[in-house]
């Protein structure tokens, strides 16, 4: 059997943040999804659970401390909560508090024990995967808030801050080459790229007679790096790729990223379609998310035409609360698109067909 394995990774939208939990029953019978806290917790190898929620894990920073006897529950479950400073990585969530009310709870509220799983991407890819009679495993490796450099080991800065200043030089800028300490986490990329070479080596050995040779990088992220520049984005995507590519990945699939209140974001969409052209093994799966309208905003600008119906109502916040992010409708639609353009590069050998350029600022070329 061919099983092909994937990682998603991004920030919020690619964690899973909706106000509701799933009300779509995924239907996957073949696939699974990695969990690695068994290795994390000294057991010889991670474990593959049916495709299902809750969809990625809270990958503590100090196990120890997370799992002390006083900070678990009758379930094993970490009460420690917290997530942006006490995990790597953590799992999808929701965080509905009153229908009634349109109120909700921060996602720093929740721990690995009372956390409410939400909609997120990678269930419905590997859905609509076996839809076209193909298998997969996956690991969900993601963090709301973070920007791409979360995901730089120190060297991988180091080789970021070296492209950049040749940048500068050769084109006149004045763009930092450093990075803040507060967009990195100690010890947050190494994880990252420990849980995947754990994914890899696990599911050798969970599935000896599959087809794994295809390992492909999910990224939906770029939320948080509005009003960044298309090239010091691109110049990010490109080392990312090239760390990645060397951990065994075969493909990078990039979802295009959706508006999230900064008009400059268009210059990260720019990038990541730059970034795809540039490179064979790179792919747009689908511009949709970039679709989505935003509550709120005088869209007459931003869309050259009014996105059609499978676009709208795909955050909660059109129902009244103060949560932005993509929901379960968003997702599916996204799931569905990768999954069409997947086939056609994983099964075909053909080039992603993508939805018609809809944001002005791109289709008419005007860039800062």
């Amino acid at each position: 059997m061919r099983r092909d394995l994937f990682v998603f990774a991004g920030q919020s939208n690619m964690m899973g943040a909706p106000v509701y939990t799933p009300r779509h029953s995924v239907s996957a019978t073949q696939s699974y999804e990695y969990k690695h806290k068994p290795r994390r917790l000294g057991a010889s190898a991670g474990a593959f659970v049916p495709v299902g929620y809750p969809v990625g894990e809270f990958s503590y920073v100090d196990p120890a401390a997370a799992y002390a006897p006083d900070m678990v529950n009758e379930r094993g479950e970490s009460l420690l909560s917290n997530y942006r400073n006490t995990t790597y990585f953590c799992p999808s969530m929701s965080n509905l508090q009153s229908e009634e009310e349109k109120t909700t709870f921060p996602f720093a509220d929740f721990s690995e024990a009372d956390a409410r799983p939400g909609a997120t991407l990678a269930p419905f890819v590997a859905e609509a995967w076996e839809k076209a009679g193909q298998a997969c495993a996956y690991a969900h490796i993601a963090k709301g808030g973070v920007p791409l450099v979360y995901y730089f080991t120190d060297d991988m800065a180091r080789e970021y801050g070296e492209r950049i200043r040749e940048w500068n030089r050769t084109h006149g800028t004045d763009y930092n080459p450093d990075i803040p300490a507060s967009h990195r986490m100690p010890g947050a990329a190494d994880y990252f790229f420990e849980k995947c070479a754990d994914f890899f080596a696990d599911a050798k050995a969970a599935f000896p007679d599959d087809d794994l040779a295809s390992r492909c990088f999910f990224w939906l992220q770029g939320e948080s790096e509005a009003g960044r520049s298309a090239a010091e984005y691109e110049i990010r995507l490109e080392v990312l790729w090239e760390a990645v590519k060397k951990a065994g990945f075969t493909h990078f699939f990039c979802l295009r990223v959706d508006f999230f209140g900064n008009p400059g974001i268009d210059q990260v969409m720019l990038a990541q379609e730059r970034f795809v052209a540039a490179h064979e093994d790179a792919y747009m799966l689908t511009r949709a998310a970039s679709y989505f309208p935003y509550p709120g905003r005088d869209e007459q600008d931003w869309f050259c035409t009014p996105p059609g119906e499978e676009y709208q109502l795909c955050r909660d916040s059109f129902f009244g609360f103060n949560n932005n992010h993509i929901n379960e409708k968003g997702f599916l639609l996204l799931a569905e698109r990768s999954a069409e353009n997947m086939k056609r590069i994983l099964l075909r050998g053909e080039m992603p067909i993508l939805e018609e350029e809809n944001i002005r600022t791109l289709r008419d070329r005007i860039y800062d």
